[in-house]
């Protein structure tokens, strides 16, 4: 289809190849915008359609007619013409409505699977695939069987704020440094036990790429404690005690011993899942009260009450 010159480039005729939904939220709208990129779709071939602006880019001239006379020129006239009209027409409603119109390009059957469930999986309404000369309808009742590592990840997110731990832990025995991020908002926060600090869901992931082959690549971690703080309904603290064993023989030592460790884990509601905005993870050191550097500039633990220093 050609444009003319009088159209808006970023114009949307007919959402060719896009599985498309309504999210009433602007909250839930973000996090499933975090899932799908976190499935592995491109920020790119995803649309987000709300307020005004949404309205013009499937509207240009700022009513039905410019939306409507494009439409119809796109489409040809067949029998199932008003199902299609009427999709579009109730998308570009929930757009007025102030709702968020997502859009997501999906060539490949797999990828509409995914996308589709996504969608529903975070209460989207009216969640459908438009083809190049049809619309179907996507809702359904229960989620894909189809067996996609997008869609297993996307499965394994969190339900509850305690499941946050066990998804880590899962995700680190498995060397699985997407899984792992994947449990972080995009702007999430991470301090290791050395003080490391990292800014964002990418820098968390690769560190932890680089750290589970580098470092802990034998290693298991488990966990021995969960306690869960709940700030609101919405808001929580999780505090895990984990062991970790296993970790890769380096320099004189050639069997590293196993380490004790506490997580702490600041989680939130996004829609019906459970994400993690902050994370702290710190070294159990026994018998230990504090932290001192010696003379000669290395770091020591220190007990005042008994006077022990370490080597």
């Amino acid at each position: 289809m050609e444009s003319s010159p009088t159209e808006r480039r970023d114009f949307i005729a007919y959402p060719i190849n896009r599985v498309v939904g309504t999210i009433a939220d602007a909250k839930t709208a973000h996090a499933t915008i975090d899932a799908l990129l976190q499935s592995g779709f491109e920020r790119e071939n995803i649309d987000i359609l709300h307020g005004e602006a949404g309205e013009q880019r499937l509207d240009p001239e700022g009513t039905e007619h410019g939306f409507l006379a494009q439409f119809q020129r796109t489409l040809i006239r067949t029998a199932g013409q008003a199902e299609e009209y009427k999709s579009l027409m109730h998308h570009l409603e929930d757009v007025r409505a102030g709702r968020f119109v997502i859009m997501v390009l999906a060539k490949e059957r797999e990828q509409r699977t995914v996308a589709a469930d996504i969608l529903n999986a975070h209460g989207a309404d009216f969640v459908g695939f438009y083809g190049r000369w049809a619309w179907e309808g996507l809702t359904t009742d229960e989620p894909s069987t189809v067996d996609t590592d997008a869609t297993q990840k996307m499965h394994a997110a969190a339900r509850r704020a305690d499941e946050i731990p066990s998804l880590f832990v899962q995700a680190w025995n498995s060397r699985d440094a997407d899984a792992l991020a994947s449990l972080f908002d995009e702007d999430a926060e991470f301090v290791n036990v050395t003080g490391l600090w990292w800014h964002n869901r990418d820098s968390i992931r690769r560190a932890h790429a680089y750290g589970l082959e580098r470092i802990f690549n034998e290693s298991t971690l488990s966990i021995t404690e969960t306690r869960v703080k709940t700030l609101s309904d919405d808001v929580g603290v999780v505090h895990a005690r984990m062991t970790l064993s296993g970790q890769t023989a380096i320099g004189n030592i050639t069997k590293p011993g196993s380490r004790a460790t506490i997580f702490s884990f600041v989680v939130h509601r996004v829609g019906d899942l459970w994400q993690c905005a902050s994370a702290h993870n710190i070294d159990v050191v026994p018998h230990m009260e504090t932290h001192v550097v010696s003379d000669d500039g290395t770091f020591r633990s220190a007990n005042y009450r008994t006077g022990q220093v370490s080597a």
